[in-house]
């Protein structure tokens, strides 16, 4: 089965509108200029207003795009690519970022005398290129921004339709898991892991969204994310499954966890503690509540029932996504102030790891709604194969 039926590209009319979404708010931040970086790994800032994808897994092959409030934008691509670029954005203008970024800002500073620039993708941008900037900025100023950050975490019907299929690809890769391991006995964690790839690259995948993970036993009790392992899978023991593929360049991120076979009383209460939850979670969300608020409901299911919830890095119960498996906005945890909105995607996820027990997590990608969340990933939550 293919997904040629409902591939839904954006029209060059949509990044039209998002460059002028873009110039209305740098007017409002009082910005002359506006600097938007990405890297390989982290496009999605340069993609929503170029059209342009660099390679990711050859070269960390950086790309830049710049925004006057009056005139045209410039894309910035590594010199190699730079005719690739040009085929593939809808801008007029592309050249070489390290034969032309100082220059760009050199002019444009001389030009607008202590003009105020924005830079998107602060927090990823590579020393090489700040030096770039600063080196040839005179008297304008250089302040990080948010902008793109907050204006493409809003997304499109059209983006959403991708985000859906990317979704269905995954929940494909969880089926075939499933089947593999209720067919067949004394499968490593990595077996299972190449059929699931082999599947959802069969049915329609271009890439996958992150290294997929497949934790059984003890690797899913001590470990947030893990890569897998020759481990073989035992009856007995929680798997916790995390997966994601892209396409059309749109991601998908979710995951399950599994009681494989007989589970004890600790195993059963980790496994419905977490999903509980999740559900819990999942139902208070609504738009206009913060980042904080959003991550309170499903916390307490967790302190009430004795555990501690396993966060990654920087975040609580969730993270955005869209073109990349992790974006920027809204940031949910318990020191966020982001505002939710409609039609925001991000991935609302429950971790339990507990030593001696066992592993857990349930994650679906999610739209936020005007009436909550719809769920993109939809296997089935309570999994005892």
């Amino acid at each position: 089965m293919g997904y040629e039926d409902v591939l839904q590209d954006i029209p060059v009319s949509e990044y039209q509108g998002r460059l002028k979404k873009t110039k209305e708010r740098m007017e409002k931040e009082g910005l002359e200029g506006l600097l938007v970086y990405s890297d390989s790994a982290r496009m999605s800032n340069v993609r929503w207003l170029a059209d342009y994808r660099a390679f990711d897994g050859v070269f960390p092959y950086p790309a830049m795009v710049f925004v006057p409030l009056i005139g045209d934008p410039i894309l910035f691509a590594e010199g190699s690519l730079v005719g690739y670029a040009k085929d593939k954005t809808w801008f007029d203008d592309t050249r070489g970022i390290r034969q032309e970024l100082g220059n760009v800002v050199k002019d444009f500073a001389l030009k607008h005398p202590g003009a105020k620039l924005g830079l998107s993708g602060a927090k990823y941008c590579a020393l090489e290129f700040y030096e770039q900037i600063m080196n040839n900025i005179g008297n304008a100023t250089l302040e990080k921004t948010l902008l793109i950050e907050n204006l493409k975490s809003v997304k499109s019907e059209r983006e959403i339709r991708n985000m859906k299929v990317a979704a269905d690809l995954a929940d494909r890769g969880i089926w075939k898991i499933k089947e593999m391991l209720e067919s067949e006995k004394n499968l490593t964690e990595r077996e299972v892991v190449r059929q699931a790839m082999a599947e959802m690259f069969r049915l329609g995948a271009d890439s996958k969204s992150f290294d997929i993970m497949v934790q059984s036993g003890v690797n899913a009790e001590k470990w947030f994310l893990a890569y897998p392992t020759d481990k073989v899978i035992q009856k007995g023991e929680t798997i916790l499954i995390d997966i994601g593929v892209r396409y059309n360049d749109y991601s998908s991120d979710m995951a399950r966890g599994v009681g494989y076979g007989e589970m004890n009383d600790e195993q059963e209460k980790l496994l419905d503690t977490c999903l509980e939850a999740w559900r819990a979670g999942m139902a208070a969300l609504k738009p206009g509540m913060t980042g904080k608020e959003a991550d309170v409901a499903a916390n307490e299911v967790m302190k009430n029932a004795g555990y501690v919830h396993f966060a990654g890095e920087g975040r609580g119960c969730a993270h955005s996504t869209g073109m990349d498996p992790e974006e920027e906005i809204p940031t949910i945890g318990p020191d966020s102030d982001d505002v939710l909105k409609e039609n925001q995607t991000f991935c609302f996820e429950i971790t339990l790891c507990e030593p001696g027990v066992g592993g857990t997590r349930v994650e679906d990608t999610v739209v936020l709604r005007g009436d909550g969340p719809e769920s993109l990933t939809n296997f089935p939550r309570r999994n005892r194969w």
